[in-house]
């Protein structure tokens, strides 16, 4: 079973500060491996497409300088906006495959806890924290996924909304990279299943 690292010491503070009045009963992160390998996908389509953007802007920039023998008018000015309509895709293949390694890190700055009344993500920001938290009494249902060696996630199910086009959409978050995903989960509906204050 893969060893989650130690809980920055400032995301420790903060889930300390936050939930003083509200002891939690389970404290724990996501693993940052599963993120980086939930996010590989990306990563492997962002090698085709950086490389042909960054291709394209290499053509676009030898017709607006004049490496193909043709320098200045309407040639050098069509060069130029190619250069320009290929900026945005090469900004966005850098990103695309960047995001395994943000993943990876945004995962080692937040924590979920799980209280007597609620579960909540806690995530370090350069501003300070932000915490999102679902009310134990509009938990509806919960979804376990495991693994062999007793890791997994779990889908909270709290409530539905529409979308654009008004459907119907599940309102919903998912704990993944849990190491002991089945107490976790009995924690969970016990705090469901505990008659409100």
């Amino acid at each position: 079973m893969h060893r989650a690292p130690p809980m920055p010491d400032r995301l420790r503070d903060a889930i300390a500060r936050e939930f003083a009045g509200d002891p939690p009963r389970w404290t724990g992160q996501s693993s940052s491996r599963a993120a980086f390998l939930r996010s590989l996908p990306i990563w492997l389509f962002a090698i085709p497409w950086t490389a042909f953007s960054l291709f394209w802007e290499v053509i676009a920039l030898g017709g607006l300088f004049g490496f193909g023998g043709t320098r200045g008018g309407a040639g050098s000015w069509m060069a130029g906006l190619f250069v320009l309509f290929g900026l945005p895709f090469v900004v966005v293949g850098i990103g695309m495959m960047g995001a395994p390694f943000w993943m990876a890190r945004r995962t080692r700055r937040s924590a979920w806890v799980v209280t007597a009344r609620r579960v909540a993500s806690v995530m370090l920001t350069r501003q300070g924290v932000t915490v999102r938290t679902i009310l134990a009494r509009n938990l509806l249902a919960i979804e376990r996924t495991e693994n062999a060696d007793g890791s997994g996630s779990l889908k909270l199910q709290f409530g539905e909304a529409r979308d654009s086009d008004g459907d119907k959409v599940e309102r919903s978050e998912t704990i993944e990279g849990v190491q002991d995903v089945r107490r976790v989960e009995q924690l969970i509906r016990a705090v469901m299943a505990a008659p409100p204050d």
